[in-house]
């Protein structure tokens, strides 16, 4: 008789099947297959460029608050940096920083409106309108050839 069939007749008692202690080999095989999983789903060499530049308006006055958008054709979501008070930026893809896929990319420059010190005040725009689509701006970069960004902006 299989030693999971018990002889109802003999023991109304729950049948509970033997466990086996985990061997030293299967451990191992187990954590070469996980390590083999992680290197092959990406945790290796990264296909990230770091990307980085500066904001400005034709006088050399800093764009002291905003973000780059990025969007590559083909690719779903977007890069972004955010701009320090000094205008400079840093791309990100997966986490703020760490960079971008290669391919050609379209830019626009978003959040850059000032809340007025009066509340019945307009908001104020620091930058055209123009900026605030990547189909419009006229900003556009190749990347990993151009990984240094020098982006001029006109106010309002």
């Amino acid at each position: 008789m299989h030693p999971a069939v018990h002889n109802a007749a003999s023991s109304d008692a729950f049948y509970a099947p033997r466990v086996r202690p985990a061997t030293t080999v299967g451990v191992c095989v187990r954590a070469c297959c996980a390590f083999a999983v992680i290197v092959i789903a990406g945790c290796g060499k990264s296909d990230l460029h770091r990307v980085s530049g500066r904001v400005h308006f034709p006088d050399g006055a800093p764009l002291t608050k905003g973000r780059v958008v990025v969007e590559q054709s083909g690719r779903p979501g977007q890069a972004w940096g955010r701009i320090r008070a000094d205008g400079s930026f840093t791309i990100g893809t997966k986490t703020e920083k760490d960079g971008m896929l290669a391919g050609g990319c379209r830019v626009a420059i978003k959040d850059t409106e000032v809340a007025p010190e009066n509340p019945s005040d307009r908001i104020v725009k620091l930058v055209d309108s123009r900026f605030e689509s990547p189909a419009t701006s006229g900003l556009s970069f190749e990347v990993p050839k151009q990984v240094t960004w020098d982006i001029e902006v006109e106010k309002p």
